[in-house]
């Protein structure tokens, strides 16, 4: 029974030395993989910070060009609303105007037309 033992401990001795000398392969393939990992990081690390510095900084551009924006979109209302009321108080002075004018120039126009009709009448009748 001793050489039975003897001989399983030898074939898991050989089975685990085995295992070993495959696991090392394996662990230096982990090893180079961690570094390139953390190679990876430190090069993301690197350019994350410049570029949230550059999206920050953009990102203010941003707010400004909106601000500003809506400052001229403001003014535009405020110069529509304007043209607006003055085109309203054209429109009012025009009726007024027309009330003002337009009824006594047609009533000179009429009496005009009645002093040249009276002025015919008045030269038909001396020719006559």
């Amino acid at each position: 029974m001793e050489i039975l033992t003897a001989i399983s401990v030898t074939v898991i001795a050989a089975i685990m030395i085995l295992g070993v000398i495959y696991m090392i392969p394996v662990l230096l393939q982990i090893r180079r993989a961690a570094r390139e990992a953390e190679k990876l990081i430190d090069s993301v690390r690197a350019q994350v910070a410049p570029t949230s510095r550059d999206i920050v900084l953009i990102s203010h551009d941003v707010k400004s060009i909106v601000q500003s924006i809506q400052r001229q979109v403001d003014r535009v209302e405020e110069g529509i609303e304007t043209v607006h009321d003055m085109a309203v108080r054209l429109k009012v002075f025009q009726i007024e105007v027309q009330r003002r004018i337009e009824e006594p120039l047609l009533q000179i126009i009429s009496v005009f037309g009645g002093v040249k009709r009276g002025a015919e009448a008045i030269a038909g009748i001396f020719r006559r």
